[in-house]
């Protein structure tokens, strides 16, 4: 979508980051005497399917000049990403860029930040069993099938998470997983209650989304190394594993919060499984290169058009793959305007009127306008206006229950206190209007009692307050 570079002028603590392709970017610098990560790059190995999971087989000398012949054999651009990442490490570039079942997709998916370790081939040893239900996912054991691995059961923790999790995977081929963070019984509940009420027209009868297997809990999107980069993500999508993995901020989000952003993440699963087939989600897997003729085909009759444009031949990359570069094939426009155009213009805006009243601006309310983020993409800009139809439905169906007065200051609290909180430069009243809201409520429609309950137990303590 778009790349860990600055995407808003404005706000960079208030990300969401849900990923699926990113353009190229550049590398940090790891230094030219050494990795000073690489403990930290060699740790996340532990963690890529579950908590305390086994280590992949230590590469052999075989392997390692293999992998220094291939190296050196590389295109430029891949020979000096690997070089910029793992500085001399010829163990790390050995894992970079290892298949382990040869079927051409790597074991391991590499983050161009830092160099973290991520899930690649979902079965890596070719052996039939998902990698993260596999108590053995680096020997090929088929035979030992099984409901879950041990190490990623929730059997033994708080009783209502681990029914939450037996009921995910059970029904809706759904695993919560813990990796290098933990999921409190909360944010599980908020899960479950996101993914059976909200979109209860895609997962009642034990519906499943083909592009969604995991939601993990990680502690950072890259590697912990200190940067306000790596702690200010809630939460984001990968869609080359179906996988969302949910970080720090998002686990201790207030649970208003938790709701919406897992509203926006699994808007981005939704996208995604409008243009599914098994040939593409290899295509994805393989070179990150992702075909939505069908989700393009909807956001045109709103406003957004692709353009296409000659992509660069260094984000191909065969070698390894990394995370989040790839060969951009076309950009996007909103009423004939580039996200760019759209980011100086309310770039200007916020200048002339401020912090206070910019989001609530004559001229953004007249686009229906959101916020910077939702204007950086169609994929974004989709996800947000599901997180306002959500909002927006829970407020409205309070409004027998209060009086006028206290109703208006509910919606300017939850507005003002709780949601600015979290994200600076979101307002989700803005949609109110929107044509794309009619289209979010006849294709997500909400039973009134899925929303009361979402009211009582998302904005309980508000409604006491304001609601006497």
């Amino acid at each position: 979508m778009i790349s860990r570079k600055e995407h808003r002028k404005l706000s960079p603590a208030s990300r969401f980051f849900p990923v699926l392709l990113l353009t190229a970017i550049l590398l940090p610098g790891c230094g030219d005497s050494g990795n000073e990560y690489a403990e930290l790059q060699r740790e996340s190995l532990r963690y890529l399917y579950y908590r305390d999971g086994p280590l992949p087989p230590t590469p052999d000398q075989d392997e390692l000049n293999r992998a220094e012949a291939a190296v050196d054999r590389a295109p430029p651009w891949e020979r000096a990403a690997l070089q910029e990442l793992y500085p001399g490490d010829v163990e790390l570039w050995a894992y970079a860029i290892r298949d382990s079942d040869g079927d051409g997709v790597h074991d391991f998916r590499v983050s161009d930040y830092y160099g973290r370790f991520l899930e690649g081939d979902t079965d890596l040893d070719g052996d039939g069993i998902d990698n993260v239900l596999d108590p053995r996912p680096f020997e090929s054991n088929a035979s030992e099938r099984q409901q879950l691995a041990a190490a990623a059961d929730w059997a033994n923790q708080e009783e209502s998470a681990a029914d939450i999790q037996a009921r995910l995977l059970a029904n809706h081929r759904v695993l919560l997983v813990n990796r290098s963070a933990n999921f409190t019984p909360a944010l599980a509940r908020a899960v479950e209650d996101v993914l059976t009420r909200v979109y209860r027209s895609i997962f009642d009868d034990n519906g499943t989304l083909s592009t969604l297997r995991i939601i993990a809990a990680e502690e950072t999107a890259l590697l912990p190394t200190g940067t306000e980069e790596d702690t200010s993500d809630f939460a984001q999508v990968l869609a080359a594993t179906q996988t969302m993995e949910i970080y720090r901020p998002g686990i201790d989000a207030p649970a208003a919060i938790q709701l919406g952003f897992l509203v926006h993440e699994i808007g981005h699963n939704v996208q995604f499984e409008m243009d599914y087939d098994a040939r593409r989600q290899d295509e994805i897997m393989r070179r990150n290169a992702f075909v939505a003729e069908h989700f393009h085909e909807l956001v045109a009759e709103y406003g957004w058009t692709t353009f296409d444009y000659e992509p660069d031949p260094e984000a191909e990359f065969t070698l390894f793959r990394p995370q989040y570069t790839s060969p951009d094939a076309y950009g996007y426009l909103y009423l004939e305007e580039t996200p760019e155009e759209w980011a100086d213009w309310l770039a200007d805006i916020y200048a002339e009127v401020g912090e206070e009243a910019y989001l609530s601006d004559a001229r953004l309310l007249e686009y229906h306008i959101l916020g910077d983020y939702s204007l950086s993409g169609p994929w974004e800009w989709y996800s947000d206006h599901l997180i306002a139809y959500v909002y927006i439905a829970m407020l409205d169906a309070l409004k027998d229950d209060c009086s006028e007065p206290g109703w208006q200051d509910l919606r300017r609290a939850f507005q003002d206190d709780v949601v600015r909180a979290s994200w600076p430069y979101f307002r989700f009243e803005n949609a109110r209007g929107a044509p794309i809201q009619d289209y979010l409520a006849k294709t997500f429609p909400l039973d009134p009692a899925d929303v009361e309950y979402l009211a009582t137990n998302y904005l309980g303590e508000m409604v006491a307050l304001y609601c006497q």
